[in-house]
């Protein structure tokens, strides 16, 4: 379900931080086939007759979602952000920077196939635009069902959190986590494709299935162009989401993709936040280093039993820039949820290798130890 886009803060986990590979000149460093021209905010990649606009939407304050387009072939969005008046605008401003600023003959109506990476608000709440609807929606089958039955699966998630606070012996308020239990679409305002690993779409593209970050988590490649999503960032480590709370999810699975991905070959990643990654293999080996530490972190910790609560607090409390707070009870009540939600998906990881055991604690609160 939606990891809760409007708190970016924590939603992308600002720890594991390295530079990214400078964009100089008309070339990006390091790969001189392909070209980047900037107009005005709106980033232009091309390579041969693949031209690719990154326009910076404003998805929720603070929170931009590169949204794609891909021109060449038929007229492409990859991913669209969510739909507030500032997302709005910025996505119809970016497009008439396409068309004044660069010269290309392209429209929101002319948009031909609209391609969602995953199933988080801040990818597809877009859809509700009326200029968009009616157009061939790719997505992978695990995911759909947030397009297909949004409000079904909000409340669905409601459930989830009360229960992983209870699991973890804490209270979460849900009437303060993300508010938008309805979105004005549903599936049949598309033509929905479902898609699947190596799969050829849109006529030059190849979906890469990468899940992790959530079941059906797709990239996309096109020409020497893989577009992320949230699979892997420039700066900043994906949200982890344990599998018992999103079947098909989980840093196991994850961990795979990323390896996966670092194979692939591509030259140069798009990610949906943040900066193009000029080596994707390099940052995929970054952001796997990350987890492995945090995991033998996490392990260190639990020499002496603890609750998820007591875990995730005493490991943000040794990082309190990882979540710009001096300890998790200060943090709002989505971002702490998801501080939740990532150290389980490590517990998790701990128990299936055995490096955790699982006991029993006060009124059934399951509590982890070291082996």
């Amino acid at each position: 379900m939606d990891e809760l886009p409007a708190l970016a803060a924590l939603a992308y986990n600002q720890e594991g931080a390295a530079a990214h590979e400078a964009i100089s000149g008309k070339e990006i460093r390091g790969i001189g086939d392909v070209e980047e021209t900037v107009i005005e905010g709106v980033s232009r990649y091309s390579y041969g007759g693949i031209r690719v606009y990154r326009i910076p939407v404003e998805s929720f304050p603070n929170h931009v979602t590169n949204v794609y387009l891909l021109v060449g072939g038929e007229p492409t969005l990859v991913d669209v952000g969510f739909n507030s008046e500032t997302g709005r605008n910025d996505l119809e401003r970016g497009f008439a920077v396409v068309c004044q600023g660069f010269g290309e003959r392209v429209s929101l109506e002319s948009v031909s196939n609209v391609v969602i990476t995953h199933g988080h608000g801040d990818h597809f709440g877009m859809l509700e635009h009326p200029r968009l609807k009616g157009k061939r929606l790719f997505m992978s089958p695990p995911d759909t069902e947030v397009v297909r039955e949004y409000q079904t699966e909000y409340q669905e998630w409601k459930q989830y959190v009360a229960k992983l606070a209870q699991e973890a012996g804490c209270q979460v308020d849900l009437d303060q986590l993300f508010g938008h239990d309805r979105l004005a679409f549903d599936g049949s305002d598309y033509q929905l494709i479902e898609v699947h690993d190596q799969q050829e779409i849109i006529g030059s593209g190849t979906v890469h299935h990468t899940p992790g970050h959530s079941p059906g988590h797709i990239c996309l490649g096109c020409g020497p162009f893989l577009f992320l999503g949230d699979h892997l960032l420039s700066l900043t480590t994906p949200h982890q989401v344990p599998k018992s709370g999103w079947g098909g999810a989980g840093l196991r699975v994850y961990l795979d993709s990323l390896a996966k991905v670092a194979r692939l070959g591509y030259a140069l990643g798009l990610p949906a936040h943040e900066e193009v990654i000029t080596s994707i293999e390099h940052r995929a080996k970054e952001v796997a280093l990350f987890h492995q530490q945090r995991l033998a972190e996490l392990h260190y910790l639990c020499r002496q039993e603890k609750s998820l609560y007591e875990l995730t607090r005493d490991y943000y409390a040794r990082h309190p820039e990882l979540i710009q707070a001096s300890s998790i009870d200060e943090l709002v009540a989505g971002d702490f949820v998801l501080a939740l939600e990532e150290i389980k998906a490590h517990v998790e990881y701990l128990l299936d290798e055995g490096r955790l055991l699982m006991v029993g604690g006060e009124s059934g609160v399951p509590r982890y130890r070291s082996r």
